[in-house]
């Protein structure tokens, strides 16, 4: 009978090994010029907005200095969320496992196994090919909670990360050819 030979053995979990202590890639520098150009595209229509208001409406006149005080500290406010969030962004790849950690007030740390790996995109926006930077998309197999998206890798080693990944894909997918593993 097959559940004879069955065992369910404790793990120790203080030897298995520790993700924290992993060191992480930081992204590229130069994707904080990017943030900081999506942060501009955002603000500019928002203060063209204001200013189209301010102008056309009398009733907003008395409130000027309060708007444009409200607009400042949320600038400021979301230029140093963002870039706290540049700062904690960090990435490793592992002969088994893909990691990414991000977050603000919360750290949220993925780990994707390399064979739940359904496939891989390289992206390049506009901006990050003119500063040859480009994006990873991976795509994992049980749902979208697994996928991960890592901006702001020099292109060449985004390049570089998607061909190993293809490549141990292919080795993770690929039926053996073994002529004893297909009889045993």
């Amino acid at each position: 009978m097959l559940t004879e030979n069955f065992t369910n053995e404790a793990i120790d979990i203080s030897t298995l090994p520790k993700f924290e202590q992993v060191v992480l890639k930081k992204l590229h520098p130069d994707y904080w010029k990017i943030m900081c150009i999506n942060l501009v595209l955002f603000f500019l229509p928002l203060a063209i907005g204001i200013a189209l208001l301010l102008f056309f409406v009398d009733d907003f006149r008395p409130y000027i200095a309060l708007m444009i005080s409200a607009y400042a500290a949320i600038i400021v406010i979301s230029t140093l969320l963002f870039y706290i969030s540049f700062k904690k962004r960090g990435y490793a790849l592992r002969t088994k496992d893909l990691i990414y950690k991000s977050g603000i007030i919360s750290d949220s740390t993925t780990i994707v196994p390399l064979n739940r790996i359904q496939h891989i995109e390289l992206n390049e926006s506009i901006f990050s090919r003119m500063y040859h930077l480009g994006s990873l998309q991976i795509f994992t197999a049980g749902g979208h909670s697994g996928h991960l998206h890592i901006s702001g890798i020099p292109i060449a080693e985004a390049k570089s990360i998607r061909d190993l990944l293809l490549q141990k894909l292919d080795l993770i997918h690929q039926p053996s050819t073994d002529p004893e593993a297909l009889h045993g």
